[in-house]
């Protein structure tokens, strides 16, 4: 027999777990959030918040950026990449301004604005750790692609209240009957970004109970097109990953099953796979 942990265990455990991890330092008029969530160099990312006329400015600080140039890759000599930056942090309320990642909030929205940031850093950080080198071709633009080739009907990049917080969407895909698919994409996926996918469908789930939640994961990497004869390579999702998405995912994909049959239940109506184990 398979006991199951109670979701209120579930959101209490989680919500402890972010309590005990998250620290704020304050530095004259700069507070410094020091997240439990990592960096490509697996330090702790932090979020600088700012005083200024009665409102906050909430900044990384220019590290997100600073850390893909430490990986070799140069935003400014390409305007493909600054375009892929736009589109990775599209929905998230956050601006590219002088090499960091921004946003403004009141007292009433800082959270949410916070929440935000670090979804547009990870989205960011995700972005390039998913792919080997020289391809800059993000995961979102595959996707898209893909459900094109197939004319799904989807709406991209939507901002979704939650309990709490709003929520950026990959993909919102309609359903008969007033219902919907809710899809997030993780590029690389981890323990992290799993617990930060899961946080999003405890938020939706109280909110809208009748919608789909479904995750996609990239378990693949593409052909290096600097070397020849290179060939697609998977990528291993740990155990971990994949339980901590179950908890609260009505489907999850992988990205190396699309052309798979069974993969088309990620728009069909009635679809629901959990075959990523």
């Amino acid at each position: 027999m398979v006991v199951t942990q109670p979701q209120n265990d579930i959101v209490r455990d989680y919500l402890n777990w972010l309590r005990e991890r998250i620290k704020v330092v304050e530095h004259g008029n700069v507070s410094v959030l020091s997240t439990p969530f990592l960096d490509p160099f697996h330090d702790g990312i932090q979020v600088f918040i700012e005083r200024s006329n009665g409102e906050f400015v909430l900044h990384d600080n220019g590290n997100t950026l600073e850390n893909l140039q430490c990986l070799g890759v140069k935003i400014e000599d390409s305007a493909r990449r600054k375009a892929l930056i736009e589109r990775a942090i599209a929905g998230c309320a956050v601006q590219l301004t002088k090499q960091r990642l921004e946003t403004m909030a009141t007292s009433a929205n800082l959270s949410q604005r916070a929440h935000y940031l670090l979804t547009a850093i990870l989205r960011l950080n995700d972005l390039w750790m998913s792919h080997v080198p020289h391809t800059f071709a993000d995961f979102f633009e595959i996707v898209a692609e893909f459900l094109d080739g197939h004319n799904v009907l989807y709406t991209a990049n939507v901002s979704i209240p939650g309990r709490t917080v709003e929520h950026p969407m990959d993909f919102v895909i309609p359903l008969p009957r007033k219902r919907e698919k809710l899809v997030k994409l993780i590029g690389s996926p981890s323990p992290q970004t799993a617990k930060v996918v899961s946080f999003t469908w405890m938020e939706l789930k109280e909110v809208r109970p009748t919608s789909q939640r479904v995750v996609v994961l990239n378990d693949v990497r593409s052909p290096d097109p600097l070397v020849e004869e290179s060939e697609e390579a998977f990528r291993q999702v740990s155990d971990q990953t994949v339980a901590i998405l179950r908890g609260y995912s009505d489907a999850i994909f992988r990205w190396s099953g699309r052309e798979k049959p069974e993969f088309a239940h990620l728009w069909l109506p009635n679809g629901s796979n959990q075959a990523a184990t």
